[in-house]
């Protein structure tokens, strides 16, 4: 933005000197074509400049000098750009009156160009071709249109020569404003370009907590947003002349602050209104496009109207400010320079400042303020305020709109106190079930069920922890998406932090943390002695929301090895001052706009040339919400730079273990270090008790994960496919992902390390208890590995009820109701009326009572919902009993399960 201003200043004056403008243009469009072609060269140059400068710059001071180098990349194609606009508006305009229509004009078909190259560049140039490709594509484009405006500018000549007077034209009025009125209009036009920033990055947080935070998603705002723009411009190059421009422009920051007071109750409605729009349709490849029609409708609903009332306010002040055609090019410069100053300060101010200090809420409270500012001061200086003023005994009469305006601001901000923290605690992104009818009955459920006890907007997210009471459960969510728990995602996130001490070679020292979320992963690191923890973290809200999980992830935070920095993981990495025995990767899913950055060939090249010579990394990857595509193309990337590698847990959650080394397993060391007292009581809360059950965690092999990656594309910076693939796959929602499990492979798996162990290890039933109660915890019912270690579970103990209930309910699962009435039948005839036997055998009966029950064959029941009501009472705190009866109930007729009654004696007769 500085560029674009600094461009518009120093060539809006050439512009008016030079012969050809409209050459001017094209040498100007040349010049960034050629700096786009060599960009990829200047980006390597600077890189290096950076990470040479770094080092010697303190951790906490490095924005600075960052920020500087990054502008150094973009200072001259946006100096080259920020020129264009006066050239064109100084070749087409011939008169002042003609100056607001062809920049109006230009401005729209601009906006417009750029909403089409957005959009096309966002959603299909670069997910098809890559970065390169498509930014080169871009500059050949930019170099033919350079070359026909230098070939036009031959036989064109501007509309108004440099020293020619402007012609008079019949009916239009040459307006030249008084000096006052233009430091209004510039300071109005400051204040817009600050609002119009201000908007824009709260729109962004506020519509990725409603549609989810993908690059499609941000694509679609950003086309959106600028789609708007280019309709105000369009509108008001449309309009007749003769209007007061300042005064135009007083009215379009009146109808933004409007058009947000009105607004501003449908925000908090949005997340209730997406899912019953996504509940329509039918999620599917085919369906994909539908669902980008639908997000990009979501976009235009909430920017198209504020954002064409900006587009019509800029050409407006650009008028204002224009006093000689002659010199239209150094003033229209100047109206660029004062709206970029605003511009500048708006993102930047409002994402690292304002953001964190008072939220999405405080900033549009911010905007609305600066808006009517903007407003009174184009009134107030308006040509004829003065005499209105004196007409009605003020200047109030003037300003009565931004009176009345600033009045419904007041009422409507202030009834909405508090909107963002509803907004984000009734979003789910990832919720795949049918949505309340109404928004008050999904604000009701919402706050029934979950206590918000933390919310936080920073410059990366918006952060927030609820408790779920009935579970005993908490959360946190970033960006309206449940990023962790401590729920049914725990053992995911104790396995990533043990996984990789427990099959280090040696006892680690120093080890780095990507992504913090709850922290219940740093405190299992931090379970073994090390020496160092540096948890990496990009959003400073989640490391103070992982304080509130203290009991669960050991208060890890504070920790006095524990060393928190607030940075992009693949900044700290290129800067990182040591090596690291172990690097554990827990970043967000992929499908989240930039984190895919984190399973690219590129960056674990980086992770490599930080790790000790036999370092071991810790990769999570999830298979829910993806495709085995997806999940091939991270273990294939990450095999392109570490030889060596399995897979460990699943089936959700994947957890690779990679090395430059071949890691030989070695059952003592591994269980030395499980019996620690810190890691042994860690493990404990997941039921890893042994060995045995760690080794039961095992996916795949390294010869076996290689087989499954099979040969295929390898994921880049530049070509990054998962960043695409990914937000379709999440669309699609496919639950149950197979990889290729060699627990369950024809040959039994011979090549995992389990194989070996158990034979020399033979478990025993108790083992196999402990593994059998962490599979049926974190594994689906009817996971065909619940009933394989039941099984072995009630062959080592046929005589244990546990086993043959567990076995029964593997079987329930896979309706083999056979198997499952053999084991539970005997029990109940046995006297047996512990709560999960009975709830197993009510869901028994219960099936085949659907399976087998017809006119021919009534079905007898009533000893079943006695039995079932007995033991419910007895054990009224054992939710899933309850549950199974009243299943039960659905399958009988109504008075099967009516209550007992006492009987009533007839009235007698008078």
């Amino acid at each position: 933005m500085g560029g674009l201003a600094l461009g518009a200043s120093v060539f809006g004056r050439t512009a008016d000197r030079v012969k050809s403008p409209l050459a001017l243009y094209g040498l100007l469009e040349l010049g960034v074509g050629l700096y786009a072609l060599a960009f990829p060269s200047v980006l390597r140059a600077l890189g290096a400049l950076w990470l040479a400068v770094a080092p010697s710059v303190p951790e906490g001071l490095r924005a600075g000098p960052r920020l500087l180098v990054a502008a150094l990349s973009l200072v001259v194609p946006t100096l080259l750009m920020g020129g264009t606009l006066p050239a064109l508006v100084r070749h087409f305009a011939a008169s002042l009156a003609g100056v607001r229509r062809e920049l109006a004009r230009l401005y729209a078909v601009n906006s417009l160009g750029a909403a089409v190259g957005a959009f096309v560049a966002g959603t299909r140039l670069v997910p098809v071709i890559g970065l390169s490709a498509s930014a080169t594509l871009a500059a050949g484009l930019n170099i033919l249109l350079a070359l026909a405006a230098l070939a036009l500018a031959r036989t064109t000549p501007p509309a108004l020569r440099p020293g020619e007077s402007a012609p008079s034209s019949e009916g239009e009025t040459e307006v030249a404003y008084p000096r006052t009125a233009v430091r209004a209009a510039l300071v109005g036009v400051l204040l817009s370009g600050f609002t119009s920033m201000l908007y824009q990055v709260t729109w962004i947080r506020l519509l990725s907590i409603v549609l989810g935070a993908s690059t499609y998603a941000f694509t679609l705002i950003l086309t959106a947003f600028i789609l708007g723009i280019g309709l105000g411009s369009f509108w008001l190059m449309m309009r007749r002349e003769g209007v007061d421009s300042l005064r135009l422009f007083g009215r379009m920051q009146v109808a933004l602050v409007v058009s947000v007071c009105v607004a501003l109750p449908l925000y908090v409605r949005l997340p209730h209104l997406f899912r019953q729009a996504q509940w329509m349709l039918s999620r599917s490849i085919d369906t994909w496009p539908v669902f980008q029609v639908l997000t990009f409708a979501f976009c235009c609903a909430v920017l198209l109207a504020p954002t064409f009332f900006m587009g019509a306010a800029f050409p407006a002040v650009a008028r204002v400010a224009t006093a000689k055609v002659s010199e239209v090019g150094r003033q229209l410069g100047g109206v660029y320079l004062w709206n970029t100053v605003g511009t500048i300060t708006g993102s930047a101010l409002g994402g690292l400042l304002l953001m964190p200090w008072w939220g999405m809420e405080g900033n549009f409270v911010a905007g609305v303020v600066a808006n009517l500012l903007a407003a009174g001061l184009a009134y107030g200086a308006a040509p004829g305020a003065k005499v209105e003023g004196l007409r009605g005994g003020g200047q109030g009469r003037a300003l009565w709109p931004v009176a009345a305006t600033a009045v419904l601001a007041v009422v409507v901000l202030g009834s909405m106190h508090g909107w963002p923290v509803r907004l984000s605690a009734i979003a789910a992104i990832r919720v795949h079930q049918k949505p309340p009818e109404s928004y008050a009955k999904l604000v009701a459920d919402t706050e029934r069920d979950i206590r918000p006890v933390f919310y936080r907007d920073d410059t990366f997210a918006t952060v927030l922890v609820g408790d779920y009471p009935p579970d005993h459960l908490r959360f946190m969510k970033l960006n309206g998406k449940v990023d962790a728990s401590n729920g049914s995602d725990v053992e995911t996130q104790v396995v990533a932090g043990h996984l990789g001490v427990l099959l280090h070679p040696r006892d680690p020292k120093n080890v780095l943390l990507v992504g913090a979320g709850a922290a219940i992963t740093a405190g299992s690191v931090l379970a073994h002695p090390i020496e160092r923890l540096d948890m990496v973290e990009i959003s400073p809200a989640v490391i103070d929301a992982a304080r509130l999980f203290k009991a669960d992830n050991r208060n890890a935070v504070d920790d006095p090895r524990t060393h928190v920095h607030i940075d992009d993981a693949k900044t700290f990495m290129a800067l990182a001052p040591r090596k690291y025995d172990l690097v554990v990767s827990v970043p967000s899913n992929p499908w989240v706009a930039g984190v895919s950055g984190l399973f690219t060939r590129d960056f674990f090249q980086t992770v490599d040339q930080h790790l000790s010579d036999d370092g071991v990394l810790v990769q999570w990857i999830h298979t829910y919400e993806s495709n085995e595509e997806l999940i091939k193309l991270v273990i294939r990337t990450l095999r392109d730079t570490f030889p060596h590698a399995t897979t460990w847990l699943g089936p959700q959650d994947l957890i690779l273990v990679a090395s430059r080394k071949p890691i030989t397993f070695d059952a003592a060391r591994v269980a030395e270090r499980m019996s620690r007292p810190e890691p042994k009581a860690d493990l404990d809360r997941v039921d890893i008790r042994d060995v045995f059950a760690l080794l039961s965690k095992q996916v795949h092999s390294e010869a076996g994960q290689l087989e499954f990656a099979g040969p295929g594309p390898i994921n880049t910076d530049d070509h990054n496919l998962l960043e695409y693939a990914s937000p379709i796959a999440f669309f699609v929602g496919n639950l149950d992902v197979r990889v290729k499990d060699e627990r369950r492979a024809p040959d039994g798996g011979p090549r995992l390390f389990i194989h070996d162990y158990v034979r020399a290890h033979p478990p025993t039933a108790e083992q196999v208890a402990g593994l059998a109660r962490n599979i049926e915890r974190f594994h689906a019912a009817n996971d065909p590995l619940v009933r394989g270690v039941a099984t072995l579970w009630h062959t080592l103990a046929p005589e244990s009820r546990d086993a043959a209930v567990a076995l029964a309910k593997a079987a329930l699962a896979q309706q083999d109701l056979t198997l499952a009435a053999s084991l539970l039948v005997p029990e109940v005839e046995k006297g047996g009326r512990e709560p999960e036997l009975v709830t197993a055998y009510l869901k028994l009966i219960a099936a085949q009572i659907w399976a087998q029950r017809t006119v021919w064959t009534p079905q007898q029941t009533a000893d079943a919902v006695a039995l079932g009501r007995d033991v419910s009472r007895a054990h009224p705190e054992y939710a899933p009993l309850a549950a199974a009866l009243r299943s039960l109930c659905e399958a009988l007729p109504a008075t099967a399960c009516a209550p007992a009654t006492e009987p009533v004696a007839a009235p007698s007769g008078p």
